[in-house]
């Protein structure tokens, strides 16, 4: 960091990064030594990260490796728009959600049916607004 913005950071910010850099400690722990609030803490370790990217934490590096694998899945999902098989088989399996959607909202609908007969209450709400 090439200038402190703050007094806080005059005063704390090299001694937090030696606990996080020497020390191997987390957030909290340098949260329960260093009189500064945990999100200020997160901004600095973020920033000292951004700089020097050899100290990453592991969990940093599996949340980092969980989002490349999120956003390949998200990719991967798409059919691409030659390959006819597999939009037909995207057809297919949306198609059968539709069935299995329809049925539900025709279960939903006799329930309701059922007990406004049963309750002598009406449960729908009524069509138009009141005036």
């Amino acid at each position: 960091m090439k200038y402190y913005r703050t007094e806080k950071q005059r005063l704390y910010y090299d001694k937090m990064i030696s606990l996080y850099r020497d020390k191997h400690m987390g957030r909290q722990r340098i949260e329960k030594i260093i009189p500064v609030s945990n999100h200020t803490i997160s901004e600095w370790i973020r920033t000292f990260v951004a700089e020097n990217p050899s100290y990453k934490s592991e969990r940093m590096k599996q949340a980092e490796e969980r989002r490349k694998k999120k956003a390949a899945l998200e990719s991967v999902d798409t059919p691409v728009p030659g390959d006819v098989e597999s939009l037909k088989a995207e057809v297919a399996r949306l198609r059968k959600a539709l069935k299995e959607e329809s049925m539900r909202a025709d279960l939903y609908n006799e329930i309701i049916n059922v007990a406004e007969e049963q309750f002598k209450i009406p449960i729908r709400k009524k069509a138009g607004t009141r005036q």
